[in-house]
């Protein structure tokens, strides 16, 4: 064999090693986020629940996505395009959950459920996703800490507007140590969605749209 037989054939082998591995590495990440999409799905599924009345906690989450509708304004919450939000009823006891987005974020967005009952008062809020700060801002997760329950039970006028805010804001909510952006973009996305149900005409909307998908 030459010299030059000897590269060519190096050269071909090296190519197609290249082509595999890069093939295998397309093929593993496409199967990686494949799975991904389906953990994050399961996950928002979960969190469907827990932001929930007590009440209602234990209904099955196949009937929550039942009650999917389309929300009116999603612009007020944040999006930037259509999005929906769940209605849930049992008995004589209702709930919303409204998807919120806020970009205030010391990293990026923040994506919320929060769950409002019939007295409009929050039965949960959940953080969905996030790029905050290991250690610091993830905090927000209830996972790692309780402080996002502390919106529980509270309606638009259980605070003076003053209050939804954080502490170092003159505010009655708490921050992070060494983390105040992040509480303080949850705590205005909550307040966005209590504002929200409460705005004028959007609640007579939601109530003909939750009487139009509830069988």
């Amino acid at each position: 064999m030459t010299p030059r037989q000897a590269m060519l054939r190096g050269a071909f082998a090296l190519g197609v090693f290249s082509l595999v591995t890069a093939g295998s590495v397309a093929l593993t990440r496409a199967v990686t986020a494949e799975r991904i999409a389906d953990h994050q799905l399961a996950y928002q599924h979960r969190q469907l629940q827990q932001v929930l009345p007590a009440t209602l906690r234990d209904i099955a989450v196949q009937t929550v996505l039942d009650g999917v509708f389309e929300l009116p304004n999603p612009e007020q919450l944040g999006h930037r395009e259509p999005q929906h939000g769940w209605y849930v009823q049992r008995d004589h006891q209702h709930a919303v959950i409204l998807p919120v987005v806020t970009r205030q974020g010391y990293n990026g967005e923040i994506r919320l459920l929060v769950g409002i009952d019939q007295q409009r008062r929050i039965t949960g809020v959940r953080v969905t996703q996030h790029q905050e700060t290991p250690g610091l801002g993830d905090d927000i997760e209830r996972q790692r800490s309780d402080w996002i329950t502390e919106f529980n039970g509270l309606s638009l006028n259980s605070l003076p507007p003053a209050g939804w805010a954080v502490r170092k804001d003159g505010g009655h909510f708490d921050a992070f140590t060494g983390a105040t952006i992040t509480p303080r973009a949850v705590v205005n996305a909550v307040h966005l969605a209590l504002n929200y149900v409460a705005s004028t005409a959007v609640e007579n909307e939601l109530t003909i749209t939750f009487e139009e998908a509830t069988p």
